[in-house]
């Protein structure tokens, strides 16, 4: 592929709760040939949250160019769906590895390079708050200095590992199983992710037949449903109550929508949520269920 100028990712917005099946997300590349290509599925970027799906086949990367600098003023959370994602800080040699079902955050101004690790391609949903539409990705990245020598193996590690782990500040957090930060309310189990004032991400997790207590949120939310059928009750809403997602569908509620969780199948519901800007008091939350 050729270098062409570059052109903004699309901005899908939504006024309603709506459901966001595979076949419906926005397509992007971005990249030249300096920094690698990158195939992006875009589920929504407004003003509050962006959320998108990227993959890279076996062998496939990317680093950063002048025109596609990969600094940002944004909190990025990196969620691995298939495949095993290492993820570079080129500015220390940092490197973080991910597999099917860890993630990856890191905070604002934190240089970052990916690539597909093994033999197998890599696909990975990420989170970013705040977000392009506020010129927090690419035009911040560019008015930043740039990043002409990178590094490859972080030397802070060299003649004092594993001496030194508990010791070493990284940009880069991992966060594994052992990780997630559980809370309960009634049956709905949250794992938190990532929880900043830019950005909170959960994995949910409700058994089959059960209902949640009701939730509305200051910020935008994003659900994508992993496994089971899951219910969204939306009582407010001017075009439907509910919205029904299959495993692999995502639903966005617009700031302010009153909802609550139905799992619907024969199995727990499990799914990925997402909301900007991020949670800072329980009050951001709703009521507590009864």
């Amino acid at each position: 592929m050729n270098a062409a100028p570059r052109r903004p990712t699309p901005r899908p917005v939504f006024d309603q709760p709506t459901v966001i099946a595979t076949s419906e997300r926005t397509r992007h590349v971005w990249g030249d040939p300096e920094s690698g290509f990158v195939v992006d599925r875009v589920y929504l970027s407004s003003q509050m949250l962006h959320v998108l799906e990227f993959s890279m086949p076996p062998g496939g990367g990317f680093g950063h160019s002048p025109d596609n600098p990969t600094i940002f003023a944004a909190d990025e959370l990196l969620y691995v769906l298939d495949g095993t994602l290492l993820l570079s800080d080129p500015s220390t040699g940092e490197t973080q590895r991910a597999a099917a079902g860890e993630a990856v955050f890191f905070r604002r101004d934190t240089w970052h390079h990916g690539r597909a690790a093994g033999d197998t391609g890599v696909r990975v949903l990420e989170f970013f708050s705040p977000t392009p539409a506020t010129g927090a990705s690419s035009a911040y990245g560019r008015e930043q200095p740039y990043l002409e020598h990178t590094l490859t193996v972080d030397d802070r590690l060299l003649g004092s590992w594993p001496m030194a782990a508990g010791a070493l500040a990284h940009r880069l957090t991992p966060v594994r199983e052992h990780d997630l930060a559980w809370a309960a309310r009634g049956p709905l189990e949250l794992g938190f992710l990532a929880a900043t004032e830019n950005l909170t991400v959960m994995r949910c997790h409700l058994r089959a037949g059960a209902a949640s207590g009701d939730e509305m949120h200051p910020g935008e939310e994003f659900v994508l449903l992993l496994s089971g059928r899951l219910v969204i009750r939306t009582p407010d809403a001017d075009e439907a109550n509910c919205l029904y997602l299959d495993a692999g569908d995502a639903a966005v509620l617009p700031p302010g929508t009153p909802h609550s969780y139905l799992s619907a199948g024969d199995s727990g519901a499990i799914w990925l949520c997402g909301i900007g800007p991020g949670w800072t008091s329980a009050d951001d939350i709703g009521p507590e269920p009864g």
